[in-house]
């Protein structure tokens, strides 16, 4: 299945008609368990929310996968001794039919563990900026740009490149270009967000609406997407790769299929996965950080391929 959707009807479209079906089914009772959930694509798998993450699915050659998280797998090891598991995935086989009873228990679980916790409010700064809010939706209006949404916020692409998103917060309104890095900046205005970790997006970030010009402001978006028309992208860079040792390294000796689905990731996405868990200092940190990644290694996809979309 290729990447090309950001919708779980996306998803579910580039399945044959039998794989739409059995999708569907699971898609119904994982609604029918938690009706409050949403829906969304995290980690380039469909992914029910609910105050943090119920559960992932995705499809593979031979089954259906599920990841409801090391706990969940925990709590119901019994009842799952029919299936392959690993610390953090199921594996339905698609000669099998979806254990209805069992998904709804074990959805239901997560829900209840996530149920008194509270949402990360991301607009809570959004009414002070209401007039800033108004410029630049005006501005961008004007502009060939598709909206979307991606990690909770309005972005706006151009040939499904990300071109310009923005954003209120305690002290300050910013526009941040992902592709900032190529922009000329004649006015000297755009800053990195974190310094030595951010390649390409670039921040403008002001005090109040009447420091916006609206003619300005579209120039830069119209730089940013010429930069997509010329191809300008921050490429990987080529390094040595990391050894695969130490914490990781118990983690995929303990699970062979997470070693043989990591070992069929690029040596990017490898380098990637094993310098997050080295970032982590304490062993709590290692083990949570390695519950995140499990389900995006099945996947096949990379920790921070979702920003390079």
């Amino acid at each position: 299945m290729n990447n090309n959707f950001t919708t779980v009807d996306q998803y579910i479209a580039l399945a044959d008609q039998k794989q739409q079906a059995l999708l569907q089914q699971l898609r119904t009772i994982i609604a029918h368990a938690v009706p409050d959930a949403t829906e969304t694509i995290s980690y380039q798998m469909p992914t029910f929310r609910y105050h943090g993450n119920l559960i992932h699915f995705a499809l593979f050659k031979n089954h259906l996968g599920l990841y409801p998280g090391p706990e969940a797998i925990i709590q119901f090891q019994k009842d799952l001794i029919p299936y392959k598991t690993t610390k953090g995935a199921i594996q339905i086989p698609f000669d099998k039919e979806l254990p209805v009873e069992l998904i709804e228990k074990i959805v239901r679980f997560n829900f209840e563990k996530l149920r008194h916790k509270s949402a990360p409010d991301w607009r809570r700064h959004q009414g002070k900026w209401t007039e800033a809010i108004d410029k630049i939706e005006q501005i961008i209006h004007e502009l060939p740009l598709t909206k979307t949404i991606k990690w909770g916020s309005d972005v706006y692409t151009f040939n499904n490149k990300n071109i310009v998103s923005y954003g209120g917060f305690k002290n300050h309104f910013a526009i941040w270009f992902y592709n900032g890095v190529f922009l000329n900046d004649k006015a000297g205005v755009l800053v990195t967000a974190s310094e030595g970790k951010t390649k390409a997006l670039r921040q403008w970030r002001f005090s109040h609406a009447g420091e916006m010009d609206p003619v300005r402001i579209k120039a830069y978006i119209e730089e940013a997407i010429q930069t997509v028309k010329d191809g300008k992208e921050i490429k990987p860079d080529k390094s040595i790769v990391k050894p695969v040792e130490g914490f990781i390294k118990t983690a995929l000796d303990n699970d062979p299929d997470l070693r043989e689905a990591f070992h069929k990731l690029t040596p990017g996405r490898r380098k990637e996965y094993i310098t997050y868990l080295d970032e982590a200092k304490q062993e709590k940190t290692k083990q949570t950080r390695l519950e995140k990644i499990i389900p995006m290694i099945f996947a096949g996809t990379g920790l921070h391929d979702k920003y390079k979309r």
